[in-house]
C-alpha cells in the first residue's frame, strides 16, 4: 500500500508541474502571439496601402494604412522584445514562435523598405514634374533658387506622412536603413538637386564664373568681357615705387575677381543644403540627444555621406566658381585654376562660416545640420586654400632664385621680387574689397591660412636677401650692407604705405626688417666715414686707446702735439672737409638706387653719425691738447647739409666744374 500511495503522490505532483508548465507556456506564448488582423498586415503591408487607378500609391488616402502598419510593427517589436526579456527561449514552442516572428519581421521590413522607396520615387517625380518647380530658360538665379527650395519643401513635407514607416524599420531592422538612405539621397541628387537644375542655377549667376573658367581660351573673344582668370605670377606684376601719401594706383592688370557668383551661391544655396542635412537627420533618426560620442560621430558620418551624395552637383559647380582647377570631365571640359579667385573665395567662405555656428547649443537635428554645413564649407576651404598655396609655393621658388641680382652685389638696387611684392598685395586688397562697401577693410591677419602664407612669401624675400648678401661673390665691404639696408627699408616703407591692415599682417617681418636696416646702415655709414676720414679716424682711435691707459695729461708724450696739429691741418681744414663730405655724398648717391628712396634718410643718418664722431674728437682734442678742432662738429653738420642740398639741386648737378668732377671721380670709384 505504501508503494501505491507513493506512486499516486508522485503522479499528483507531476500533474501539478504539468499544470504550472502549461500556465507558464500560456504566459510566454501569450506575449508572442499577435492578433490575426495585425499578422495580415505584417505578412503583406501593401494590402493596407491605397492605390489609384494607375497603380501608383495614393499618398493622402494611405495615411490610415500607414498608421496600421506602424501599429503592427510596434506590436511585432514588443513581441520580439518580450521573448528576449521573459526567457523560455529554450522551450521548443517558444523558440519556434520566435523564429516565425523573426522571419515575419525580415519579410515585413523588406516589403516596408520597398514601399518607402516607391513612395519616395513617386513623390520626387511628382514634385519635379510640377510646372511651378520646373526651371525656365529666362529664370535668373534667385528664381531658380526659390524654385529648388520650394520643390525641396514640398517633397520633404509629403514624406513626413511616411516617417513612421522608417521608424519601424529602425526598430526592427536598422541594418536596412543605409540602403533606404542611399536610395533617398540618390533620388534627391537626380531630382530636387539634379545636375540639370544645378547647372541652370550656376549658369544663371551674374558673373557666370564657372563658364568663364571652363572656356578661358575663348572668353576674351566675347564682346564686353574681360579675361576669366585674374591671377598673375609675381614676376608679372609691375614694380612699385615709394610714394608720399597718395593711394596706390591700380595697374591695368589688377582686375578684381568676380565674387558675385560666390556670394550669391553661398547666400542662396547653403540654406538649402542645411535644410537637406536637417531633414536627412530627422527622417532617419541620426541625431538623438541620448547617444554617446562615438555613436553620434558614426551617425554624423552617415548623414554626411548621404547629404554629400544628395548635394554632389552643388559641390561640383561650387568648386568651379571658387577657381579650383579640375581634371577633364565626361563632357571634355577642364576648369582652369585661378589662385586669386581661390584666395578671395577662401575669405568669403571663412565669413560664411559665422552663420552656421550653433551658438545656442540646441543640439539634435539643428546642430547636426549646422555641423554638416560647416564641414562642407571647410571642405571647400581646404580645396581653395590648396589651390592658392600651390601658387604661393611657386612664387617662393621664383623669389629664392634671386632674379636680377648681380653676382658682386654692387648697385643691386631693389630686388625684383621685393619691388613687385607690394604690387601683388595691392591686387589682393583690390580683389578682397570688390563688391564690398567703400569703407570695408579686409582683416587678413585674422585668417590663419592666408596670413601664414602671405607672411611666408615675405619671409622668402628676406631669405633671398640674406642669401645674396652672404654669398662669396658679393662684395662684403659695402655692397652686402647696401642691399640689406635698401631692400629692408623699401619693404618696411612700402608695407606701411598700404595701410594698417598690411602693417598688422606683416608686423613680424617689419620688425625684423627694421633691425636689419639699422644694423646694415650703421655698418655702412661707419665704413663710409672710416674710408674718407681714414687719417683722422686712425689718429683719434689711437689717442682714445692711449688715454684709457695713461690719462689726458700724458697723451702728448705718446702722440706729440706737433704731429697731432700737423695731421689735423692736413686732413680737417674747412675746404678739405667740404671736399671730403662732397665725395662721401657723391659716393652714397652712387651706391643707393633712386627707386629705393633711401638716400635722404641715409644721408640724414650719416650727418648724425658725423656729428657724434666729430663731437667726440672735439672733446679729445680739447681735453688732451687744449686744441680747438676746426671746423667744429656743428660746422661739419652745416657742411654736410649744404653738400646734400647742392648735390640734389638739378642745376648744380649740371654745373659741376670739370676740375671738381675729376678730383672726385678718382676717390668715388670703388
Amino acid at each position: 500500500c505504501h508503494g501505491i500511495e507513493e506512486e499516486n503522490r508522485m503522479l499528483e505532483q507531476q500533474w501539478i508541474s504539468y499544470e504550472a508548465l502549461g500556465n507558464e507556456l500560456k504566459r510566454l506564448l501569450g506575449g508572442l502571439v499577435l492578433p490575426q488582423s495585425l499578422m495580415k498586415v505584417l505578412e503583406n503591408p501593401g494590402s493596407v496601402i491605397v492605390y489609384d487607378r494607375s497603380g501608383a500609391i495614393d499618398v493622402e488616402r494611405s495615411e490610415e494604412g500607414v498608421e496600421l502598419i506602424h501599429q503592427a510593427g510596434q506590436a511585432l517589436k514588443v513581441a520580439i522584445d518580450a521573448a528576449e526579456t521573459e526567457g523560455g527561449i529554450h522551450l521548443r514552442a517558444v523558440s519556434d514562435t520566435v523564429k516565425t516572428l523573426s522571419a515575419t519581421s525580415t519579410k515585413f521590413c523588406g516589403s516596408l523598405a520597398r514601399i518607402v522607396v516607391t513612395v519616395m520615387e513617386q513623390l520626387s517625380k511628382e514634385v519635379c514634374s510640377n510646372s511651378d518647380s520646373m526651371v525656365g530658360k529666362n529664370d535668373n538665379h534667385s528664381i531658380i533658387a526659390r524654385k529648388i527650395r520650394e520643390a525641396q519643401r514640398s517633397f520633404q513635407a509629403s514624406l513626413l506622412s511616411y516617417i513612421k514607416l522608417i521608424e519601424i524599420l529602425a526598430l526592427l531592422k536598422p541594418d536596412i536603413l543605409p540602403a533606404v538612405r542611399d536610395a533617398y539621397s540618390e533620388l534627391v541628387a537626380e531630382g530636387i538637386m539634379s545636375k540639370k537644375r544645378m547647372k541652370a542655377y550656376f549658369a544663371s549667376l551674374p558673373g557666370r564664373t564657372s563658364v568663364k573658367l571652363a572656356h578661358d581660351d575663348k572668353f576674351d573673344a566675347l564682346p564686353g568681357r574681360s579675361s576669366a582668370s585674374v591671377t598673375h605670377d609675381l614676376s608679372e606684376y609691375p614694380p612699385v615705387s615709394l610714394r608720399s601719401s597718395n593711394p596706390p594706383e591700380a595697374s591695368a592688370m589688377m582686375k578684381p575677381v568676380n565674387v558675385e557668383d560666390i556670394e550669391a551661391a553661398l547666400a542662396e544655396m547653403l540654406p538649402l543644403i542645411a535644410r537637406e542635412a536637417y531633414f536627412t537627420a530627422a527622417l532617419f533618426g541620426l541625431s538623438s540627444r541620448h547617444l554617446d560620442g562615438r555613436q553620434k560621430k558614426r551617425n554624423f558620418e552617415a548623414a554626411k555621406k548621404s547629404v554629400d551624395n544628395s548635394s554632389q552637383y552643388f559641390r561640383y559647380y561650387m568648386t568651379r566658381i571658387c577657381g579650383i582647377a579640375s581634371e577633364m570631365d565626361a563632357e571634355g571640359k577642364k576648369v582652369k585654376g585661378d589662385a586669386m579667385l581661390s584666395l578671395v573665395a577662401s575669405i568669403h567662405l571663412n565669413e560664411s562660416m559665422d552663420g552656421y555656428i550653433d551658438r545656442h547649443k540646441k543640439g539634435g537635428d539643428h546642430s547636426l545640420s549646422l555641423a554638416y554645413v560647416r564641414a562642407t564649407i571647410l571642405d571647400l576651404r581646404k580645396k581653395v586654400d590648396k589651390q592658392w598655396v600651390i601658387w604661393v609655393e611657386d612664387q617662393i621658388k621664383w623669389i629664392r632664385s634671386n632674379p636680377g641680382v648681380p653676382l658682386n652685389g654692387k648697385r643691386a638696387g631693389i630686388f625684383a621680387s621685393v619691388a613687385r611684392f607690394p604690387s601683388y598685395l595691392d591686387h589682393v586688397f583690390i580683389c578682397c574689397k570688390a563688391g564690398r562697401s567703400k569703407d570695408h577693410s579686409p582683416n587678413l591677419a585674422k585668417i590663419k591660412v592666408v596670413s601664414y602664407y602671405l607672411q611666408k612669401m615675405a619671409s622668402a624675400l628676406f631669405a633671398s636677401l640674406n642669401e645674396c648678401a652672404e654669398r662669396e661673390t658679393t662684395d662684403q665691404q659695402y655692397a652686402s650692407n647696401v642691399m640689406r639696408m635698401e631692400n629692408s627699408y623699401f619693404f618696411t616703407q612700402s608695407i606701411k604705405q598700404r595701410g594698417p591692415d598690411a602693417t598688422d599682417l606683416f608686423q613680424k617681418q617689419i620688425t625684423g626688417a627694421s633691425a636689419i636696416c639699422k644694423q646694415s646702415t650703421d655698418a655702412y655709414l661707419g665704413w663710409m666715414i672710416k674710408r674718407e676720414f681714414k687719417a683722422m679716424h686712425s689718429l683719434f682711435s689711437n689717442i682714445s686707446r692711449i688715454r684709457k691707459d695713461v690719462g689726458d695729461a700724458d697723451v702728448p708724450i705718446h702722440v706729440p702735439r706737433a704731429q697731432f696739429v700737423r695731421t689735423l691741418q692736413k686732413e680737417s681744414s674747412r675746404e678739405i672737409m667740404k671736399e671730403k663730405i662732397g665725395v662721401v655724398y657723391a659716393r652714397m648717391e652712387k651706391h643707393l638706387s633712386e627707386s629705393g628712396g633711401l638716400l635722404p634718410v641715409a644721408w640724414k643718418a650719416l650727418v648724425k653719425v658725423l656729428y657724434e664722431w666729430f663731437g667726440r674728437w672735439e672733446k679729445l682734442s680739447t681735453s688732451c691738447y687744449k686744441f680747438i678742432l676746426e671746423p667744429s662738429a656743428i660746422d661739419v653738420v652745416r657742411i654736410a647739409k649744404a653738400a646734400s642740398g647742392v648735390a640734389m639741386a638739378p642745376s648744380n648737378r649740371k654745373g659741376v666744374s670739370e676740375s671738381r668732377a675729376k678730383n672726385q671721380s678718382a676717390s668715388i670709384e670703388i
